[in-house]
């Protein structure tokens, strides 16, 4: 399977899982509905940044299994004007890790997979 943007080699991680079963995950977005803009990788947003991380990890999408972490973010003046997005990650969306802490986890999309379709704002 291709990845939605090109990744180095040996990723995504052999721990990664693929996703098999369906799972709903929470991301910070601008876009109020979300778009494709909403869901590039750090370094597709950054392209000249030097992250403290590995390239692997900076070519993937970060998502939170908890809403809670979404919402401890958007207290950060960086994404305080952001919208919690809530995500249906089903089969053939890629592959997931946890990464980092508390529910942090690092998802590397099939090309395939259409986001879109599976995405819509979580508003309390």
């Amino acid at each position: 399977m291709s990845y939605r943007e090109p990744l180095p080699a040996d990723c995504p991680p052999d721990d990664a899982a693929e996703i098999e079963a369906e799972r709903i995950v929470f991301r910070l977005v601008r876009g109020n509905p979300p778009g494709l803009n909403d869901f590039r990788s750090q370094r597709a947003e950054r392209p000249e940044a030097v992250f403290p991380v590995s390239e692997c990890f900076v070519r993937g999408l970060y998502v939170y299994a908890e809403r809670a972490d979404c919402e401890i973010r958007r207290k950060l003046p960086r994404f305080r004007k952001s919208y919690v997005c809530r995500v249906r990650l089903v089969f053939g969306a890629g592959r997931i890790q946890k990464t980092f802490k508390p529910s942090h986890h690092t998802w590397w999309p099939f090309a395939e997979f259409d986001i879109l379709k599976y995405c819509a704002l979580d508003i309390l």
